[in-house]
């Protein structure tokens, strides 16, 4: 495995915030037993630790990856996948956050330069900001979510093959998108084609079409229509299905 040198290049870098608040507020959250008799527990975070991680962090991200202008994207808590499917994370209702999610995502909106869009998740925002031109480029995403993949872009993922980043390329991105389509997200909540896993995902896109997607939902006894609803499930939005002045969602269409 190569080494991965530093990029000498000066690197807008757009980070998922959603998943480096949450890890971060778990990372320092302790449960203590007061009283062992009586069996009473409570736990606590601390913020002043947290803060210094993400700063670690984003630092060393700074320096691997030549970054000069960091970016933090958040999600809020409903966006338009909800409207679309109301079952979309109902997986995570009862999963509470951690203890500090909330105060340290405050911190990180003002202790840095976050962006967050009205009905849209942190993963749209960096689909978006990647390929638009209101931020410098070149550009790096950095996030652990497979789902980035279905984004053409340089992708960064921490914690898996952190010696490289690699070029999502259109055509990959695409394939992507219709993978996802098949097999669904469990972490997200919604189904894909029932029965199809990765396996039978990867046998079916021999041609990557839309075609081959909705053939396959018809021989389960499904219709495009629902083939459609799972595919803007799986979408991560990109220009031009989103409009940054006018804030306005354009759904996926084959």
């Amino acid at each position: 495995m190569r080494k991965m040198r530093k990029l000498k290049k000066r690197n807008t870098l757009i980070v998922d915030g959603d998943i480096l608040i949450h890890r971060t507020a778990a990372r320092v959250e302790t449960s203590v037993c007061w009283d062992p008799d009586r069996e009473i527990w409570s736990t606590y975070g601390d913020l002043k630790e947290a803060k210094a991680i993400v700063e670690t962090e984003v630092n060393y991200l700074r320096e691997l990856l030549g970054g000069v202008h960091v970016i933090i994207t958040l999600s809020p808590r409903k966006t338009f996948r909800h409207d679309l499917y109301p079952e979309y994370k109902a997986n995570r209702k009862n999963k509470p956050k951690p203890m500090l999610f909330g105060a340290l995502r405050g911190w990180v909106k003002t202790a840095y330069d976050s962006w967050e869009f009205p009905n849209l998740e942190a993963d749209d925002v960096m689909g978006i900001l990647a390929k638009s031109h209101v931020v410098p480029a070149p550009k790096i995403i950095i996030s652990a979510d497979h789902d980035m993949e279905g984004v053409p872009c340089n992708l960064y993922k921490p914690g898996s093959n952190r010696n490289r980043v690699r070029t999502i390329t259109y055509e990959a991105a695409r394939r992507y998108h219709l993978y996802q389509t098949l097999t669904g997200d469990s972490g997200d909540n919604y189904p894909g084609l029932p029965g199809v896993g990765p396996k039978r995902a990867e046998a079916i896109l021999q041609e990557n079409t839309w075609a081959e997607v909705v053939e396959a939902y018809e021989s389960k006894g499904l219709n495009e229509t629902e083939a459609l609803l799972q595919a803007r499930l799986a979408k991560i939005l990109t220009p031009p299905l989103y409009d940054i002045k006018t804030e306005r969602i354009k759904l996926w269409t084959p």
